[in-house]
């Protein structure tokens, strides 16, 4: 003899509401009573009852899947700012969906096979993910929200870290401190974030670099990670006039200049060079960097990122939002507060 299947309507009858009830009770976003949605609940316990997602997305057209866009995970923030974002989705009740697209030579696959959950919304994080990721959302009409990132501005919400101050905030301690050679290190490959940093850090220092207080330089290394900080201290240790002040657009480049920099000067000139990272990862607050940076918080920045979108599900028609959340300068060892 066959099994009988619980239905909506079996839990409605037991649990003592309607069927519309029922389906609410299993929206976190409804407005329900607790006790009801209890009742509900305890209904669908006894009965075996499963809610029918792929029926549900039928219905609303579309999941409650949300797309989190990312280009690799090697950054430490990234990372970071991911796991973040992932509790941020499931705390409001729907389901992240990661997917990586730093393979160019398969973005219209991965688009295609997302595109095929009928996505609640996307978030695409800070990096270079490719812009046709976002257009391509927006032209089938899926919310989008963009992080550290600027492009679709009249088609997305964006959600950034005020980067060009963080940028300020480190020209600002290096002088303070007293250093007069002063680099500001990013990747060949510029994202917004670094760019902006660069902007930030430099429009600040222009009023000291035309009075010849200071010198600037911007140099570039191969990668925007722990091994680029690494080789790249070659060239900064090398140079005629050694710096004396360095801004590195994000921590991990300035850990791997750090390691490089140990081997090759004592710890009295190591500590004679005011260093400065971005972002305060995890690795940043290791002892063994205890590297002076520029916080951005990743659980704000999540947050705000997935409230947007919520907001955006809610009030579809509402005007577009930019959010800038606000930077922190931290220090520690590499450069004393003065």
């Amino acid at each position: 003899m066959t099994k009988h299947t619980a239905t909506s309507a079996d839990v409605a009858a037991l649990a003592g509401v309607s069927q519309s009830t029922v389906s609410r009770s299993f929206d976190s976003n409804s407005r329900i009573s607790v006790a009801t949605r209890q009742r509900v609940f305890a209904a669908a316990e006894q009965l075996g009852y499963q809610i029918n997602k792929a029926a549900q997305t039928m219905i609303k057209k579309r999941s409650d899947l949300v797309g989190l866009v990312t280009a690799g995970l090697e950054d430490p923030f990234r990372s970071e700012f991911l796991h973040k974002l992932i509790i941020e989705v499931q705390n409001s009740g729907l389901r992240p969906m990661v997917m990586d697209v730093s393979n160019r030579e398969t973005i219209d696959e991965d688009l295609h096979s997302l595109m095929q959950y009928q996505l609640s919304g996307v978030i695409i994080t800070s990096g270079t993910p490719s812009e046709k990721i976002g257009k391509a959302f927006i032209k089938h009409g899926t919310p989008v929200v963009l992080v550290n990132r600027t492009e679709h501005s009249d088609d997305a919400d964006i959600v950034n870290l005020d980067n060009a101050t963080a940028g300020e905030m480190a020209a600002k301690a290096l002088i303070k401190a007293g250093k007069k050679q002063l680099i500001v290190v990013r990747a060949k490959n510029p994202s917004f974030s670094s760019i902006m940093r660069v902007k930030g850090f430099l429009n600040h220092l222009q009023p000291y670099l035309q009075n010849g207080q200071i010198h600037a330089n911007e140099v570039f290394c191969d990668t925007g990670n722990y091994d680029g900080g690494y080789h790249v201290a070659e060239q900064i240790l090398n140079a005629t006039n050694p710096a004396d002040g360095l801004f590195f657009c994000m921590d991990h480049i300035a850990c791997g200049f750090l390691d490089a920099a140990k081997k090759r000067l004592s710890t009295s000139e190591l500590m004679s060079i005011g260093i400065i990272g971005c972002d305060d990862v995890a690795l940043a607050r290791y002892q063994s960097y205890d590297l002076t940076t520029i916080r951005q918080p990743a659980a704000d920045m999540a947050k705000a990122s997935v409230q947007t979108l919520l907001n955006r599900l809610k009030y579809p028609s509402s005007a577009l939002k930019k959010q800038t959340i606000t930077a922190e300068l931290i220090y520690r060892s590499t450069l004393a507060a003065h």
